[in-house]
């Protein structure tokens, strides 16, 4: 098949200000050469997937969106692919708009990979997005939303993680993010309203095991879960949160980084393990995921599971945590790009957007 890769290039700010916005005081700017791996690492996605694609025999199109709707809607009316593998995260610089690319998809009538725009858009927003498991009674954290004019002041119990309300990546999620005490939040939610212009969301802060599950759908047009992930902190620096952080997910001379290790299959109890892809199954279905995605959750101590995030389009790099469960699952990372590429087109000719 005719199939386009079709990504957005990563936009090229001084490592410094990149770093200093995704963080706070209390920690130092990498080395003069540091990326920010968060933005350019759908580069090596976007490459892995079009050689992938090609060992499958298909002829494959890789085309930057570059900032630049209208070029973009040229090459659709134009090269008219048979499917889009969709690997855009932004446009013009704004996470937000991610949703507005897709639609452009819907629009010229063309098949493509992941989430439609309204499950995109919904991803993006995480307190509507915890709204939506609350109203379908899947369990997640007890949060609050703050805005700039909003009073500071909670019921919930500490310890609490306060987060960017529109970002991923774990962008905004350092040590600092986990507060024990009033003061503590005040000074947290000011840093990100001020930071990053926009809510922070406040959760209590779950303190066990991390966990994650791929959903893969299949020819049926249901979801499979695959092997169960979890990232392990048995040997973070003491003292550390346990948690995964923007450092301990992109900044690979980091300590953290080192020390937040990914095990797959995770050692689960037999009735722990079918909950949590119970619970899974109910977080992408309540968000619309399609094709693919993930679904993040934590442990606590008493066996009780929670639903942090449902991310559609994850990452699909051949490193990813994606790939990761399904090389556990007995597939190749060509023939699950394959697998993904085909649902789309199934679910498509269905009639299924």
């Amino acid at each position: 098949m005719k199939v386009a890769v079709i990504y957005n290039e990563p936009r090229n700010t001084a490592a410094e200000d990149h770093w200093l916005r995704r963080s706070d005081a209390n920690y130092h700017p990498p080395s003069a050469g540091f990326i920010d791996a968060s933005e350019h690492g759908v580069l090596l996605q976007m490459r892995s997937i079009a050689t992938a694609l090609e060992v499958q025999g298909h002829d494959v199109n890789i085309f930057s969106v570059d900032d630049n709707p209208k070029r973009l809607c040229s090459f659709l009316s134009s090269e008219r692919p048979n499917v889009i593998f969709n690997c855009c995260e932004a446009i013009m610089g704004e996470s937000k708009l991610e949703s507005h690319v897709a639609a452009m998809y819907e629009l010229f009538g063309i098949p493509y990979t992941g989430s439609g725009p309204l499950t995109l858009a919904l991803a993006l927003d995480k307190a509507l997005a915890k709204s939506v498991f609350e109203a379908n009674k899947i369990p997640t954290p007890k949060h609050q939303l703050y805005k700039d004019s909003d009073s500071i002041d909670t019921h919930l119990h500490f310890p609490l993680i306060v987060k960017p309300v529109h970002e991923d990546a774990s962008i905004g999620i350092d040590a600092n993010a986990i507060v024990h005490d009033e003061n503590s939040l005040q000074r947290r939610v000011k840093f990100i309203q001020k930071e990053f212009d926009q809510p922070a969301l406040v959760e209590e802060f779950i303190d066990g095991r991390e966990l994650n599950v791929a959903v893969l759908q299949t020819s049926n047009g249901l979801f499979e879960t695959l092997p169960i992930s979890e990232i392990t902190f048995d040997t973070m620096p003491k003292g550390m949160p346990r948690i995964v952080s923007y450092e301990a997910k992109w900044i690979e001379e980091s300590p953290i980084y080192r020390t937040t290790v990914p095990v797959c299959p995770a050692e689960l109890p037999a009735r722990i393990e079918s909950h949590a892809r119970a619970i899974a199954l109910q977080a992408a279905e309540a968000v619309g995921l399609r094709d693919y995605g993930r679904v993040d959750l934590r442990l606590d101590e008493h066996g009780n599971l929670f639903v942090l995030e449902a991310n559609p389009n994850p990452d699909i790099s051949e490193d990813a945590g994606f790939i990761r469960a399904a090389l556990a699952s007995g597939r190749t990372f060509a023939g699950t790009i394959n697998e993904i590429l085909l649902s789309a087109i199934e679910r498509w000719q269905e009639g299924v957007r």
